[in-house]
């Protein structure tokens, strides 16, 4: 899932759409990569409750969205290489990663799209219950945390 390395050399944005969000657990580290957030986007895709953190598909469907934010990676090679980690994503072997990077076209909320970073949940990952409003932030908030 990996994009060829001109692709993936043009790429400095990054979506995100769980615990790396502003507010949650982990969006520390990005704040320590120094990534700038850019703006509110969504993909198409599917989210699905992890219990402690949520993974998204792509969607098989339309008008099936993953609600998220975008930000600018400041050194998108080395901090990829962190967020690799963080994601439990080993790139020499996807098929045994949790989740999965690669590049998906992103809706931010001025309609515009741009390429980002994506990390979907791995193909191994067995079926999970759905988050339907695709919204981990509205979710939470709700208290829908488990």
């Amino acid at each position: 899932m990996i994009p060829e390395p001109a692709e993936a050399a043009d790429c400095c944005l990054l979506f995100v759409y769980g615990t790396l969000l502003r507010g949650f657990e982990l969006h520390h580290h990005l704040a320590r990569l120094g990534a700038r957030f850019q703006a509110e986007a969504k993909v198409p895709g599917r989210l699905f409750d992890l219990e402690r953190y949520p993974g998204a598909r792509p969607a098989d469907r339309e008008q099936e969205w993953v609600h998220g934010e975008v930000f600018e990676l400041r050194q998108p090679a080395a901090d990829l290489e962190v967020l690799d980690e963080v994601e439990g994503f080993t790139p020499g072997a996807p098929e045994q990663s949790e989740f999965v990077r690669a590049i998906t076209a992103v809706v931010v909320n001025s309609g515009a799209r741009q390429s980002c970073w994506i990390y979907w949940l791995g193909p191994g990952q067995g079926s999970r219950r759905q988050i339907a409003s695709g919204d981990y932030a509205e979710w939470r908030s709700r208290g829908a945390v488990t």
